[in-house]
């Protein structure tokens, strides 16, 4: 009697391993073989879900962008304000960093180690990230729209500044061992309230 195995599950155990592996250990010291090993898989098993370690790191990064995609998609359906919303989003930019900061190190190794060895990465950071700036600059522009922030607000100048303050907290993340969630959650809380219309001083 054959065996059914879910491959699709399988994939996705595979992926959840490996970016605990690479956060562990690496990119650079990681092999396909210890991939392998790591997943509980012979070398030819995993083969037939990835043909390289480059291939697993790439996936493993769309991986953790999916998950984190579906948290932005339960922010929006909310019925509340844009204010409200992109602070949400925000929250959940910061959360997500904080929570794969290892992993996190190990993306940025990488590119900085690509861009050394020549390679232009900018399309690929530009490709990454932009869903979370396309999700700053609508709920900015939506805000704008109905009046939530103030009408001269630029919503390309603030989705700079928001995007600003996640490369921030990333850099921090990656270089300090006491960079705090609070601090991100604070910052664009601070900017969030900047772009609100000011309210009628009390007489």
């Amino acid at each position: 009697m054959s065996i059914h195995v879910d491959h699709k599950r399988r994939k996705s155990e595979i992926l959840a391993k490996s970016i605990k592996l690479f956060a562990r250990d690496g990119y650079k010291d990681v092999t396909f073989q210890l991939l392998a090993d790591y997943c509980g898989l012979a070398r030819t098993a995993l083969y037939r879900y990835f043909h390289n370690k480059r291939q697993i790191f790439d996936a493993a990064i769309l991986e953790a962008e999916r998950r984190i995609a579906l948290q932005y998609v339960q922010v929006l359906r909310t019925e509340s304000s844009a204010a409200m919303r992109l602070e949400r989003i925000c929250a959940v930019v910061a959360t997500q960093l904080y929570e794969n900061r290892e992993f996190l190190s190990v993306i940025i190794d990488f590119i900085l180690s690509m861009a050394h060895a020549g390679h232009d990465m900018s399309r690929r950071v530009v490709l990454h990230t932009i869903m979370v700036r396309r999700l700053f600059h609508s709920l900015v522009a939506e805000g704008v729209r109905r009046g939530e922030f103030r009408a001269s607000l630029s919503p390309d100048a603030a989705t700079d500044l928001l995007y600003a303050i996640a490369e921030a907290h990333a850099l921090r993340l990656t270089v300090s061992n006491s960079a705090k969630l609070s601090d991100a959650l604070m910052e664009y809380s601070l900017a969030i309230d900047s772009f609100k219309k000011e309210k009628p001083s009390e007489k």
